[in-house]
Protein backbone atom coordinates (compact mmCIF):
# COMPACT_ATOMS: atom_id res chain seq x y z
CA UNK A 1 0.00 0.00 0.00
CA UNK A 2 2.65 2.80 0.99
CA UNK A 3 4.81 1.47 -2.18
CA UNK A 4 1.94 1.94 -4.17
CA UNK A 5 1.15 5.30 -3.13
CA UNK A 6 5.27 6.12 -2.74
CA UNK A 7 5.33 5.00 -6.90
CA UNK A 8 2.06 6.83 -7.80
CA UNK A 9 2.64 9.91 -6.40
CA UNK A 10 6.42 10.00 -6.48
CA UNK A 11 8.75 7.67 -8.61
CA UNK A 12 6.17 7.11 -11.17
CA UNK A 13 5.95 10.53 -12.26
CA UNK A 14 9.81 11.37 -11.95
CA UNK A 15 10.78 8.19 -14.14
CA UNK A 16 8.21 9.48 -16.92
CA UNK A 17 9.57 12.70 -16.76
CA UNK A 18 13.33 11.71 -16.59
CA UNK A 19 12.55 9.17 -19.86
CA UNK A 20 10.66 12.43 -21.83
CA UNK A 21 13.62 14.43 -21.91
CA UNK A 22 16.00 11.79 -22.66
CA UNK A 23 13.50 10.62 -25.66
CA UNK A 24 13.71 14.50 -26.48
CA UNK A 25 17.67 15.11 -26.13
CA UNK A 26 18.59 11.66 -25.98
CA UNK A 27 21.22 12.84 -23.28
CA UNK A 28 20.93 11.66 -20.15
CA UNK A 29 23.20 14.53 -18.43
CA UNK A 30 21.01 17.42 -19.72
CA UNK A 31 17.89 15.27 -19.06
CA UNK A 32 18.72 14.77 -15.55
CA UNK A 33 19.45 18.99 -15.32
CA UNK A 34 16.16 19.95 -17.34
CA UNK A 35 13.96 17.27 -14.87
CA UNK A 36 15.84 19.44 -12.14
CA UNK A 37 14.72 22.74 -13.34
CA UNK A 38 11.74 21.30 -13.35
CA UNK A 39 11.25 19.53 -9.92
CA UNK A 40 12.68 22.58 -8.59
CA UNK A 41 10.46 25.43 -10.34
CA UNK A 42 7.07 23.06 -9.02
CA UNK A 43 9.07 23.74 -5.66
CA UNK A 44 9.34 27.11 -5.71
CA UNK A 45 5.89 27.70 -3.83
CA UNK A 46 7.22 25.59 -1.03
CA UNK A 47 10.38 27.10 -1.00
CA UNK A 48 10.13 30.85 -1.77
CA UNK A 49 8.07 31.43 1.70
CA UNK A 50 10.97 29.89 4.14
CA UNK A 51 13.48 32.44 2.12
CA UNK A 52 11.24 35.68 2.57
CA UNK A 53 11.19 34.21 6.58
CA UNK A 54 15.05 34.30 6.41
CA UNK A 55 15.10 37.80 4.93
CA UNK A 56 12.89 38.99 7.74
CA UNK A 57 14.95 37.59 9.97
CA UNK A 58 17.94 39.78 9.00
CA UNK A 59 16.06 42.46 9.24
CA UNK A 60 16.01 41.86 12.50
CA UNK A 61 19.33 41.87 13.35
CA UNK A 62 19.78 45.02 15.32
CA UNK A 63 16.34 43.91 17.88
CA UNK A 64 18.20 40.56 18.26
CA UNK A 65 21.86 42.17 19.14
CA UNK A 66 20.40 44.34 21.23
CA UNK A 67 18.05 40.95 23.17
CA UNK A 68 21.86 39.48 23.24
CA UNK A 69 23.17 42.65 24.87
CA UNK A 70 20.56 43.11 27.30
CA UNK A 71 20.34 39.34 28.87
CA UNK A 72 23.80 38.24 28.02
CA UNK A 73 24.31 36.38 31.40
CA UNK A 74 20.58 35.11 31.22
CA UNK A 75 20.49 32.49 28.48
CA UNK A 76 17.09 31.32 29.19
CA UNK A 77 15.18 35.04 29.59
CA UNK A 78 17.82 35.63 25.66
CA UNK A 79 16.14 32.51 24.09
CA UNK A 80 12.52 33.90 25.48
CA UNK A 81 12.93 37.21 24.20
CA UNK A 82 14.15 35.86 21.19
CA UNK A 83 10.99 33.70 20.15
CA UNK A 84 8.64 36.52 21.71
CA UNK A 85 10.25 38.71 19.00
CA UNK A 86 9.72 36.12 16.14
CA UNK A 87 6.35 35.20 17.90
CA UNK A 88 5.66 39.24 17.40
CA UNK A 89 6.91 39.74 13.91
CA UNK A 90 4.79 36.26 12.26
CA UNK A 91 7.80 34.40 12.66
CA UNK A 92 8.87 30.39 12.82
CA UNK A 93 12.48 29.83 12.51
CA UNK A 94 12.63 26.16 12.14
CA UNK A 95 10.42 27.23 8.85
CA UNK A 96 13.25 25.61 6.60
CA UNK A 97 13.17 22.33 8.12
CA UNK A 98 10.49 21.39 6.10
CA UNK A 99 11.60 22.40 2.38
CA UNK A 100 14.48 20.51 3.54
CA UNK A 101 12.31 17.68 4.51
CA UNK A 102 10.51 17.90 0.70
CA UNK A 103 13.93 18.21 -0.38
CA UNK A 104 15.37 14.84 1.04
CA UNK A 105 11.97 13.05 -0.06
CA UNK A 106 12.52 13.95 -3.85
CA UNK A 107 16.20 13.24 -3.57
CA UNK A 108 15.82 9.53 -2.08
CA UNK A 109 12.93 8.93 -5.29
CA UNK A 110 15.29 9.95 -7.76
CA UNK A 111 17.49 8.27 -6.58
CA UNK A 112 15.68 5.16 -6.77
CA UNK A 113 14.80 6.51 -10.92
CA UNK A 114 18.09 6.72 -12.01
CA UNK A 115 19.92 3.75 -10.80
CA UNK A 116 16.74 2.12 -11.94
CA UNK A 117 17.18 4.09 -15.68
CA UNK A 118 21.09 3.78 -15.25
CA UNK A 119 21.23 0.00 -14.52
CA UNK A 120 18.64 -1.84 -16.85
CA UNK A 121 18.88 -5.72 -16.98
CA UNK A 122 14.68 -5.53 -18.55
CA UNK A 123 13.25 -2.72 -20.48
CA UNK A 124 9.99 -3.90 -19.03
CA UNK A 125 10.71 -2.76 -15.21
CA UNK A 126 11.08 0.73 -16.50
CA UNK A 127 8.34 0.98 -19.41
CA UNK A 128 5.32 -1.26 -17.38
CA UNK A 129 5.56 2.45 -15.54
CA UNK A 130 5.43 4.78 -18.41
CA UNK A 131 2.10 6.12 -19.09
CA UNK A 132 2.26 7.02 -23.09
CA UNK A 133 3.40 4.44 -25.56
CA UNK A 134 5.30 6.52 -27.77
CA UNK A 135 7.75 7.25 -24.90
CA UNK A 136 8.69 3.45 -23.88
CA UNK A 137 12.14 2.29 -24.86
CA UNK A 138 13.35 -0.36 -27.47
CA UNK A 139 15.92 -1.95 -25.71
CA UNK A 140 18.09 -1.36 -22.39
CA UNK A 141 21.25 -0.38 -25.23
CA UNK A 142 18.98 2.50 -25.93
CA UNK A 143 20.20 3.94 -22.42
CA UNK A 144 23.67 5.94 -23.10
CA UNK A 145 24.74 6.57 -19.14
CA UNK A 146 27.64 8.34 -19.98
CA UNK A 147 28.07 12.45 -19.47
CA UNK A 148 31.39 14.21 -19.90
CA UNK A 149 33.97 12.76 -18.34
CA UNK A 150 30.63 10.90 -16.03
CA UNK A 151 29.36 7.35 -16.08
CA UNK A 152 26.15 8.84 -14.27
CA UNK A 153 25.56 5.10 -13.15
CA UNK A 154 28.46 5.31 -10.86
CA UNK A 155 30.34 7.77 -8.27
CA UNK A 156 32.70 10.43 -9.81
CA UNK A 157 35.44 9.11 -9.80
CA UNK A 158 37.12 12.18 -9.54
CA UNK A 159 35.16 13.62 -6.74
CA UNK A 160 34.59 16.86 -8.66
CA UNK A 161 31.05 17.04 -8.80
CA UNK A 162 30.40 16.13 -4.69
CA UNK A 163 32.83 18.55 -4.01
CA UNK A 164 31.75 21.53 -5.70
CA UNK A 165 28.15 20.62 -4.97
CA UNK A 166 29.38 21.04 -1.37
CA UNK A 167 30.99 24.17 -1.84
CA UNK A 168 28.40 25.81 -3.83
CA UNK A 169 25.92 24.73 -1.00
CA UNK A 170 27.87 26.25 1.33
CA UNK A 171 27.58 29.45 -0.12
CA UNK A 172 23.74 29.16 -0.90
CA UNK A 173 23.72 28.43 3.31
CA UNK A 174 25.61 31.30 4.08
CA UNK A 175 23.06 33.76 2.02
CA UNK A 176 20.22 32.16 4.14
CA UNK A 177 21.80 33.06 7.42
CA UNK A 178 19.68 35.81 9.00
CA UNK A 179 21.75 37.19 11.82
CA UNK A 180 25.13 35.41 11.96
CA UNK A 181 27.02 38.37 12.15
CA UNK A 182 24.90 40.38 14.57
CA UNK A 183 25.12 37.16 16.62
CA UNK A 184 28.96 37.02 16.15
CA UNK A 185 29.30 40.12 17.88
CA UNK A 186 27.23 39.59 20.85
CA UNK A 187 28.90 37.08 21.24
CA UNK A 188 31.75 38.14 22.02
CA UNK A 189 30.81 40.26 24.51
CA UNK A 190 29.16 37.20 26.47
CA UNK A 191 30.84 35.10 28.65
CA UNK A 192 31.13 32.53 26.40
CA UNK A 193 30.72 31.60 22.40
CA UNK A 194 27.65 29.82 22.84
CA UNK A 195 24.50 32.36 21.74
CA UNK A 196 21.05 31.42 21.62
CA UNK A 197 19.36 28.55 19.91
CA UNK A 198 18.89 30.09 16.73
CA UNK A 199 22.46 31.00 16.17
CA UNK A 200 23.62 27.88 17.45
CA UNK A 201 21.69 25.91 15.43
CA UNK A 202 22.28 27.69 11.80
CA UNK A 203 26.18 27.81 12.81
CA UNK A 204 26.13 23.93 12.92
CA UNK A 205 23.79 23.29 10.17
CA UNK A 206 26.08 26.53 8.04
CA UNK A 207 28.96 23.33 7.63
CA UNK A 208 27.23 20.14 8.39
CA UNK A 209 24.98 19.75 5.47
CA UNK A 210 27.75 20.99 3.07
CA UNK A 211 30.34 18.31 4.52
CA UNK A 212 27.15 15.88 4.58
CA UNK A 213 26.64 16.15 0.70
CA UNK A 214 30.59 16.11 0.11
CA UNK A 215 30.85 12.62 2.03
CA UNK A 216 27.47 11.47 0.65
CA UNK A 217 27.92 12.59 -2.56
CA UNK A 218 31.20 10.49 -3.47
CA UNK A 219 29.43 7.47 -2.82
CA UNK A 220 26.29 8.09 -4.84
CA UNK A 221 25.71 7.52 -8.77
CA UNK A 222 26.86 10.75 -10.51
CA UNK A 223 23.83 11.17 -11.97
CA UNK A 224 22.48 11.76 -8.22
CA UNK A 225 24.98 13.87 -8.12
CA UNK A 226 24.86 16.02 -10.70
CA UNK A 227 20.89 16.52 -9.42
CA UNK A 228 22.05 18.03 -6.36
CA UNK A 229 24.67 20.48 -8.04
CA UNK A 230 21.90 21.36 -10.05
CA UNK A 231 19.44 21.69 -7.47
CA UNK A 232 21.86 24.09 -5.56
CA UNK A 233 22.96 26.26 -8.44
CA UNK A 234 19.24 26.64 -8.74
CA UNK A 235 18.66 27.75 -4.90
CA UNK A 236 21.48 29.86 -5.10
CA UNK A 237 19.98 31.91 -7.93
CA UNK A 238 16.58 31.81 -6.08
CA UNK A 239 18.09 32.72 -2.55
CA UNK A 240 19.66 35.98 -4.42
CA UNK A 241 16.61 36.95 -6.22
CA UNK A 242 14.43 36.96 -3.56
CA UNK A 243 16.19 37.85 -0.73
CA UNK A 244 19.58 38.50 -1.83
CA UNK A 245 23.35 38.22 -0.75
CA UNK A 246 22.16 38.06 3.04
CA UNK A 247 25.06 36.46 5.15
CA UNK A 248 27.55 36.01 2.49
CA UNK A 249 28.24 39.58 2.51
CA UNK A 250 31.19 39.15 4.66
CA UNK A 251 32.55 36.77 2.59
CA UNK A 252 32.41 38.72 -0.67
CA UNK A 253 33.92 41.76 0.64
CA UNK A 254 36.63 39.87 2.55
CA UNK A 255 37.45 38.19 -1.38
CA UNK A 256 37.54 41.69 -2.57
CA UNK A 257 33.96 41.29 -4.42
CA UNK A 258 32.21 44.74 -4.08
CA UNK A 259 28.31 44.06 -3.27
CA UNK A 260 25.01 45.88 -2.78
Amino acid sequence: MISAIWNTILVNPILNSLVGFYQLTGNLGISIILLTLLIRTILIPAVVPSLKVAKKQRELQPELAKIKEKYKNDKKKQAEMQMELFKRHGLNPTSGCLTQVVMIIVLIALYGVIRRFTNITDIANINNHIYFEFLKLTSAEQVNTHFLWLNLSKPDPFFILAILSGVLQLAQSKMTMPFVEAGEKAAKKTPDKTDDIAYNMQEQMLYTMPIMNVVIGVTLPAGVVLYILTTTVFSLFQTYFVSGWGGLKPWLKKAGIKVK
